[in-house]
């Protein structure tokens, strides 16, 4: 009898991990917000980003001081994974602040305080998306036009930096974590691993949605791109980083965190990961 427990435990924990792993890949939209920038005691405005759809986006702009203090000249937009909403991103974004960033941050249509949109947690990614980042690309350039745009996305967030900024002559360098390289590759690999098909969008523009279309054929103004990768990456994995560098060779650089699956890349060890980007900022200047 204790030989049948001793081998049903490491079954439900197989079972428990194979779970938690396909729950992460879909998209799961949160209305409410666990915490705020006020929560942290930061100066930010809270803000709304029209798209050229018809959504309003909510959204937040931290300040790296005081607001009346016009020194900082560089803005960096964040994209998130799709899991919760931009609240989950503050503490990146705190990291961002401290480099002397303004940062803007904002829900995809369907998370937060957006426009109601059907998030399917079937669906890995909406091409909806695209115009919510091109919206508050277009936002920032509009109302603080002398800041400079970089885009730091992680997830989902991550591909959508990378093909809306290869596509957006607006955008200075783009900081990808985690990013997708082709939808085919991520549908194929998940349901090798899972034995589940997640969804994808129909009728969309490759070189928009997918980096490595989108570095194929545009992206020759980006000065700066870093790809972050998990040694232990299980759906992208660092050869596809390679892909993805030799497409733009010259302003690519890749972070590969030691030990960790991509869910890791960050909370594995923080100080690390913005000794990287300061790293990036010093090699790829404006």
């Amino acid at each position: 009898m204790m030989q049948i427990k001793r081998l049903f435990l490491p079954v439900l924990l197989l079972i428990s991990i194979s779970a938690g792993a396909q729950a992460t890949i879909g998209l799961n939209a949160q209305k409410t917000y666990d915490i705020t920038p006020a929560d942290y005691g930061l100066v930010f405005d809270t803000i709304r980003i029209p798209t050229d759809d018809g959504a309003s986006l909510f959204g937040w702009h931290l300040y790296p001081g005081e607001k009346s203090d016009k020194s900082s000249k560089k803005s960096v937009i964040i994209s998130h994974d799709g899991n919760g909403n931009m609240g989950n991103a503050l503490e990146q974004a705190g990291k961002f602040l401290g480099l002397g960033f303004h940062v803007f941050m904002y829900d995809y249509r369907g998370f937060g305080k957006s426009s109601e949109f059907n998030v399917s947690p079937k669906f890995f990614i909406y091409q909806q998306f695209a115009t919510d980042l091109t919206g508050a690309i277009e936002y920032v350039k509009k109302y603080h036009a002398l800041l400079s745009i970089d885009l730091y996305g992680y997830g989902i967030g991550a591909g959508l930096s990378l093909g809306v900024g290869a596509n957006n002559l607006k955008v200075h360098r783009v900081i990808a974590d985690n990013p997708y390289t082709t939808f085919e590759t991520v549908q194929n690999r998940y349901e090798t691993k899972t034995g589940t098909r997640i969804m994808m969008p129909m009728g969309y523009s490759p070189t928009l949605l997918e980096p490595k279309m989108a570095l194929e054929d545009k992206g020759e103004h980006l000065r700066g791109i870093l790809l972050i990768v998990g040694e232990q990456g299980s759906i992208m994995t660092n050869a596809d980083m390679l892909e993805l560098q030799a497409l733009k060779k010259k302003v690519t650089t890749i972070y590969t965190v030691k030990g960790v699956d991509n869910d890791k890349n960050f909370s594995s060890n923080r100080d690390e990961y913005f000794k990287q980007i300061k790293a990036f900022y010093e090699k790829f200047p404006d």
